[in-house]
């Protein structure tokens, strides 16, 4: 059977290119990628593989090209193939040619040129997720139709059955009740199955849900972070212009546009500032939904750890430049360099520090000056692992949520402080993307350790 496709439509040869490679390097040989450079290309090869009978689940196509533009061409191949999914991919396309594609063409998603590489995954992953889960549904709602056919006649049966048998013996009688025992158990058993399967594809769904929340805000969060920033260049811009032409200006005019203008650019300064901080926290959420985004190489984990302290406690003072914690750090000197991502490895270490340090100073406001918040870290090269353990003497873990501290969301912050993901995060990146452990021993009220272990 042949594999299904995915067709490409753009009029740039570069462009289809590098489009195609990062698909094939993304998804691997599980689908072939076709492309066009026009949309009269693009139909032509659709029809062919159509009358092959080859499976198309999604249309990735430019706006701007010779001749057929690209929501033309995406609403022409939703009135022929309107299972198939389409994604816009272009610079250029205005308002108008995307409602037109969205309003005409069922348009699954729009991505803006240059694309990100991890956007772009994630939109295509998505779309084939989504047609594979339609797909599926089908399938399984005919199998279901034909299982409710089988019932009714078996049903059916069954009454002329008990017509018969109501004029037979007793002994018949009772084969009947039997048998009617027999078919409302494979009806039970028929409504479990499909309990199960209902199920199964809520779990299957609350892996993309962290990551469809962050797609879906990012590309908004996008348009804002860059518009502040071009009005902070544009307010400079208007700066220069105005000191160009101070002399043909009153003076008092002058220093006013100068105020109004300082506040825009602080205005846009802080829109862009905090739109940087949560493009982090969307980040963070597609971190835990694919995983880590480093590359692996040798690192000295005891380093690794020495800067993750150092960057948590700078960042600690810089909150609360009144508390302090001791620090005890007992760092293996015989470790040898690590193959890990660092970058994911040190989210991890942080988090933890950053813990450790919320528990203890929670624990200093409520014992006051008697209290001496502790900070321990610990390296050991072990047989064929190595074993890192942070403990802090701070407010421990409630004993109710020890079995769900790894889950996303679960936290022990109050409401509003924290999201709940970073212990979550850290778990996927040690167990998912190092094939190594994470485990917590604690005590409510006298300490927690995360206990942290990586294969050599």
């Amino acid at each position: 059977m042949s594999k299904p496709v995915i067709l490409c439509v753009d009029d740039e040869d570069f462009i289809l290119t590098s489009l195609r490679d990062q698909l094939v390097y993304h998804l691997g040989n599980d689908y072939i990628i076709e492309v066009a450079e026009s949309g009269e290309e693009a139909l032509e090869v659709l029809e062919e593989l159509m009358d092959e009978g080859i499976e198309v689940p999604l249309i990735i196509s430019d706006q701007i090209m010779p001749g057929m533009k690209g929501d033309e061409l995406l609403i022409k191949i939703h009135d022929r193939y309107p299972r198939a999914l389409k994604i816009f991919l272009t610079g250029q396309a205005d308002v108008s040619a995307v409602g037109n594609a969205v309003n005409n063409a069922n348009l699954y998603r729009y991505i803006a040129k240059p694309w990100d590489e991890a956007d772009l995954r994630l939109t295509v992953t998505k779309a084939l997720y989504s047609y594979s889960r339609d797909k599926q549904l089908a399938e399984q709602n005919e199998l279901l139709e034909k299982l409710y056919v089988q019932a009714q006649q078996e049903i059916d049966e069954r009454k002329r059955i008990e017509v018969l048998l109501a004029e037979a013996n007793q002994t018949l009688e009772q084969k009947v009740v039997e048998r009617t025992q027999e078919l409302s158990q494979a009806l039970e058993n028929l409504k479990k199955t499909q309990d199960q399967l209902i199920v199964q594809e809520k779990m299957a769904s609350l892996g993309m849900l962290t990551a469809g929340i962050a797609h879906e805000i990012k590309n908004p969060l996008n348009f804002i972070n860059s518009f502040a920033a071009l009005s902070i260049e544009l307010a400079c811009e208007i700066e220069e212009l105005i000191d160009s032409q101070k002399e043909c200006m009153y003076p008092d005019i002058c220093e006013k546009l100068a105020e109004i203008l300082k506040d825009l650019q602080s205005n846009a300064a802080h829109i862009n500032e905090e739109g940087q901080r949560a493009d982090s926290i969307i980040r963070s959420m597609l971190i835990h939904s694919h995983g880590t985004t480093g590359h692996f190489q040798k690192t000295d984990l005891n380093a690794l750890l020495g800067e993750a302290v150092n960057l948590a406690c700078h960042s600690m003072r810089g909150k609360d430049t009144y508390f302090d914690i001791s620090i005890e750090a007992d760092y293996d000197p015989t470790l040898e360099p690590l193959q890990i991502i660092p970058q994911d490895v040190s989210r991890v270490f942080v988090n933890m520090i950053n813990n450790a340090y919320y528990a203890t100073r929670e624990k200093k406001k409520k014992i006051g000056e008697g209290y001496v918040p502790l900070l321990d870290l610990t390296t050991r090269n072990l047989t064929d692992h190595i074993e890192i353990r942070i403990r802090d003497n701070g407010t421990g873990i409630p004993a109710g949520i020890v079995s769900e501290i790894f889950n996303p969301f679960v936290t022990t912050k109050p409401e509003g402080e924290r999201t709940g993901l970073g212990l979550s995060i850290s778990y996927n990146i040690v167990v998912q993307g190092h094939q190594g452990r994470i485990e917590v021993e604690t005590e409510e009220g006298e300490y927690a350790e995360f206990i942290i272990t990586l294969p050599k």
